[in-house]
Order: structure tokens, then sequence, then C-alpha cells
């Protein structure tokens, strides 16, 4: 259900920028999903699509969605390493879904086993870009 109130902030920040930088229509807009998060594309870009209509100026609006993908830093080792949320198993990615901080619970660094890591790629949501004519 967050991907609605994410879609709806999109939809709102690129109203704002449409407003503030006197466009006419909003063409595109280039969204990143941190790959923690977890976030279902499709149903971003359906809530997207739906909430736009109500924004005059975006109802033409193409949503273009990358994900980035995660990676940590360990505080132990310094290692580098990246992990495959679809070996994990549903629950537990159903927990870092929604609360990412639990990752540390259920990952560990490759070469040293700690827990102490920092995500250094992959978190959170971003506008990349938000095009537009005036």
């Amino acid at each position: 259900m967050h991907e609605w109130a994410l879609s709806d902030s999109v939809a709102r920040a690129a109203a704002a920028v449409k407003k503030e930088k006197g466009l006419k229509t909003v063409s595109a807009v280039t969204v990143v999903l941190g790959e923690v998060q977890d976030i279902a594309p499709e149903v971003f870009k359906e809530n997207f699509d739906e909430l736009k209509k109500s924004h005059k100026g975006l109802e033409k609006t193409e949503l273009k969605i990358e994900t980035e993908r995660a990676a940590f830093d360990c505080n132990n080792c310094g290692a580098h390493f990246n992990f495959d949320r679809s070996k994990l198993p549903h629950e537990t990615a159903e927990d870092i879904h929604f609360m990412p901080e639990t990752l540390r619970f259920y990952i560990t660094c490759p070469k040293c086993k700690s827990q102490d890591f920092k995500i250094s790629a992959g978190r959170g949501v971003y506008i990349k870009e938000i095009e537009g004519e005036k």
C-alpha cells in the first residue's frame, strides 16, 4: 500500500516542479527505486498513472523507473558486497520491505560474517529527473 503514497508524492513533486519552472506539461518523470525497499514497479506505475490524472499538465506524463541495486560496505573488514533478494524466504523479504533496517538480522558480510555494515546503495526512492515543455 505504500506504493500509493510514494506514487502520490512523485505526482505532487512533478506538479510542484511544473509550477515552479513555468512548464505547460511534464513529459516524463524518472524515479529510482532502491532494491532494498522492494517496491513493486508495476504497482508504483499503475498508481502513478491514476494519480497523475488529478494534476493539470501531468495527464500524459510517462513514468520511467530505474532500479538501484543494493550494495553494502562492511564496517568490520571493509568488504563491499551485494545480496540476492530472491534467495530470501518470503517472510524475511517482507520484513525488509517494511523495515529495511532489519536487513542486518538476515544477511551478513560474505567475507567475515559480520552484521555490522552500512547500506551504500539501493536504499530509498528518489526522483532522478523531471522533463517538461514550456
